[in-house]
């Protein structure tokens, strides 16, 4: 069973920050979580847009020929993913940019490792805007809200 439903999923940060989940990138991650493809990690990058206080995710990318895909590990190697984030700003005249990024584990209910934390934590120390973290498992989806030094797990608050 999939941490990913095929519809919009919407993550409540707090009474005020919303993380909105567009179909397409819950299909295109779904993909990666099939008995076919569970036992090797996959990831990508989120593509997607501030709104106030609020994440867009409109896009993801899913894993390039040069990414490292192992049981216990994927590493974002491929430069297709940076190039996607610079087409979508420059398409969107800078609306759409990297909001995030996620990642799967063969579990069915994953948690993030001290490699994933120590990744998202060098990530908001380099980049002003909040970002989103994602790993998805067989049967649930751990996700959270990034901002400078703080990460904060949040949960789905409706499923459409």
């Amino acid at each position: 069973m999939s941490g990913l439903r095929s519809h919009r999923v919407i993550f409540q940060v707090d009474e005020r920050r919303l993380i909105l989940l567009a179909s397409a990138v819950e299909v295109a991650i779904a993909t990666y979580v099939t008995e076919v493809e569970i036992g090797l990690e996959a990831g990508g990058i989120f593509i997607g847009s501030h709104r106030g206080p609020h994440i867009e995710i409109t896009a993801c990318t899913t894993p390039l020929p040069s990414d490292v895909r192992r049981s216990n590990l994927f590493d974002r190697k491929d430069s297709g993913h940076q190039a996607a984030a610079l087409a979508a700003w420059q398409s969107t005249s800078g609306t759409d940019t990297y909001v995030g990024e996620w990642h799967t584990h063969p579990v069915d209910d994953p948690t993030p490792s001290t490699r994933d934390l120590r990744t998202w934590q060098s990530i908001l120390a380099r980049d002003t805007d909040p970002a989103v973290f994602m790993i998805v498992g067989r049967r649930s989806v751990w996700c959270a809200w990034g901002h400078g030094k703080g990460l904060r797990r949040v949960a789905v608050s409706h499923a459409a």
